[in-house]
């Protein structure tokens, strides 16, 4: 397995870093693009932001259905439900107390895309999650896009863990990868750790490291 370096968030933010991206991971990107090689950024999240809330009365819109939070999409502008489909626009006041507070938290493949590109606008990034594969062959033309090395940066959710191998890959990195050890399931660690043992397992594939 290539070697993996684990970077606490919590001290880039003493440091003044409050980005989604630790510097280190900046710097690497940087490099392995310089360097012509391809990086991947995996997030287990899709959406922009995981749920919507209000910062003044603690108000979190939810599904109607599913009484689960919705997650914010900004390339549609509106939130969503991930378990029926639902959808919900974005709120501009809060529905509980009126007042104009709300904000989305979290992050999503989005986020992290736009990240990207704000970083690194001449370089070529796709997305791959369950919104980019709705169109009849949309999979086979973003991996067939990324292996021929169009594009050097691949961003996406669990699809991109497990099953590809591209030589070129030579960096791997996990957007907030403690994300999945809070979910509600007492194999949460356990489940957290294969997925990121496999995330990590699509780098440094081939000669080059």
């Amino acid at each position: 397995l290539p070697t993996v370096e684990v970077v606490n968030m919590k001290d880039e933010l003493l440091m003044g870093n409050n980005g989604i991206f630790s510097d280190k991971l900046v710097e690497a990107l940087s490099t392995c693009i310089a360097n012509g090689h391809q990086a991947m950024l995996f997030i287990n999240r899709r959406g922009y932001s995981t749920f919507v809330s209000c910062r003044s009365c603690g108000y979190v819109q939810k599904c109607d259905n599913c009484d689960i939070s919705l997650t914010y999409h900004k390339a549609e502008g509106r939130t969503r439900c991930h378990y029926c489909g639902a959808v919900k626009p974005l709120p501009v006041t809060c529905p509980n107390c009126g007042k104009r507070f709300i904000k989305q938290f979290g992050l999503g493949t989005e986020q992290v895309e736009e990240a990207v590109k704000r970083l690194f606008p001449t370089v070529k990034c796709l997305r791959m999650d369950a919104d980019t594969m709705q169109a009849k062959g949309s999979y086979d033309r973003i991996l067939s896009a990324f292996a021929s090395q169009e594009t050097q940066v691949l961003i996406g959710t669990q699809m991109i863990a497990k099953g590809h191998d591209f030589p070129n890959v030579t960096l791997v990195g996990i957007v907030a990868a403690g994300t999945t050890l809070n979910l509600p399931d007492f194999r949460a660690p356990e489940r957290t750790f294969q997925l990121l043992t496999q995330v990590a397992g699509r780098a440094g594939r081939d000669a080059q490291k």
